[in-house]
């Protein structure tokens, strides 16, 4: 069965990006491009991978990473920022990515998370 995964980034050319990464693949998409939207879905939809950019307009996707993680026991999730550098090092996940980042290598990331 293939994954699912919610995306959530406020940039549109960076869901374009997600959109074009995925296609052709077998993993099911949703995307959105606010916290209260992403948050909304978590609540009320069955994921099994959050891919969120470090800030959204309305929210932080650490906070996000959060709320899925409690929704979901081992949940997985991938932190995408255009630095993490902000962030207390205690805050930084163990997986993240700095835009812009390799296709190959995010999918891969992608691929062993939902493995």
């Amino acid at each position: 069965m293939p994954g699912s995964i919610l995306v959530a980034d406020d940039d549109e050319a960076m869901l374009d990006v997600y959109t074009r990464l995925f296609t052709g693949t077998d993993y099911l998409i949703s995307k959105t491009s606010s916290f209260a939207e992403a948050s909304r879905l978590i609540n009320s939809g069955n994921y099994d991978l959050l891919i969120t950019d470090l800030m959204l307009g309305d929210g932080l996707g650490t906070d996000l990473i959060k709320i899925f993680e409690k929704k979901r026991a081992g949940a997985r999730s991938l932190l995408v920022s255009g630095s993490v550098a902000i962030l207390p090092p205690e805050q930084i996940p163990d997986v993240y990515f700095e835009k812009p980042f390799k296709a190959e290598i995010f999918m891969a990331a992608v691929d062993k998370a939902l493995a």
